[in-house]
């Protein structure tokens, strides 16, 4: 099960740097870059409303890939998390 959340984790990580620079072509995905995890996360194969989903959120976090900044509103699942150079690291050696 750990290779699994971790796989889960890089996919969603890439899945959002894919994101990222589809939309700010001109903004590089760097350290303290805005992250919505829940918003990608069809696109890294999984649902975002499952207990999956939430453990490679919890995987990245606890490994110091990105930090909890804000939730939107008050819709539930849907928050903000802020990139560090730690998350960097981990998809280059992806």
């Amino acid at each position: 099960m750990f290779y699994e959340v971790k796989a889960d984790a890089v996919a969603l990580l890439q899945a959002m740097k894919e994101n990222h620079e589809r939309h700010n072509l001109d903004v590089p995905f760097a350290d303290g870059t805005r992250l919505a995890p829940y918003l990608v996360a069809e696109h890294a194969g999984l649902d975002p409303d499952t207990l999956r989903y939430e453990r490679a959120v919890r995987y990245l976090v606890r490994e110091g890939t990105m930090m909890w900044e804000e939730r939107v509103g008050s819709v539930p699942g849907v928050d903000f998390y802020t990139l560090t150079e730690r998350g960097l690291e981990i998809l280059e050696a992806s």
